[in-house]
């Protein structure tokens, strides 16, 4: 991760919306989602806290590779009147060691492409979701990009936790090597939720430190 990265002069534009509009025209923002629309995926292990080597959702940014997450947003199927809580983080380093299951990564995920040649690839790796269980290493230089918790006063309620860079959550330039994790618990029961996120995936030369 890299703090202090500014744009360069001929990419500075007035708002977060110009700036996705641009990453986007450029063909340069990614979407993925659960496999199967409509079907639920599995969360994380359940419990009381968040455990930083149980993501729910996670890529990681290679070294060198330049990434700005948009957003992720979960539905979930049913919630318990108890804890649920919903963080985004991010680790320096790849923290990741095994387990997951593996998010398509298409070159479909490009919403458009400003160029006449083929379309971009997803530069992220390691791109999984927790059907099966992701296992991190220990992580590093943590940053917490939000943090939410729900106790909703009966079963059955509707729980749709979303970050999102257009909607005041915070915004970042995160330098590989690191990792996104996404995380989602519930106190009794593993979340059952389909989920979508998108991100940028920027050129190192048009910033400057």
């Amino acid at each position: 991760m890299a703090s202090g990265i500014e744009l360069a002069g001929d990419n500075q534009v007035s708002s977060r919306e110009a700036l996705v509009n641009q990453w986007t025209a450029d063909g340069r923002v990614f979407i993925a989602h659960n496999p199967v629309v409509g079907q639920p995926e599995t969360m994380s292990a359940t419990g009381t806290a968040i455990g930083l080597t149980a993501p729910s959702i996670r890529y990681t940014i290679p070294s060198g590779a330049l990434v700005v997450p948009i957003h992720v947003k979960l539905a979930v199927l049913t919630v318990g009147a108890k804890d649920d809580i919903f963080g985004v983080l991010v680790s320096e380093g790849d923290s990741y060691t095994s387990g997951g299951d593996a998010v398509a990564a298409v070159t479909g995920n490009a919403v458009v492409q400003g160029d006449a040649g083929a379309l971009r690839s997803p530069g992220v790796t390691n791109l999984h979701y927790s059907d099966t269980a992701i296992v991190e290493a220990a992580l590093t230089n943590v940053r917490l990009l939000k943090i939410e918790e729900s106790q909703p006063p009966a079963t059955n309620q509707s729980w749709n936790p979303e970050y999102n860079i257009l909607k005041g959550d915070p915004m970042v330039y995160i330098v590989g090597p690191a990792s996104f994790l996404v995380y989602a618990v519930q106190e009794t029961a593993a979340a059952e939720a389909e989920f979508s996120l998108s991100w940028a995936e920027l050129d190192m030369d048009l910033f400057t430190n």
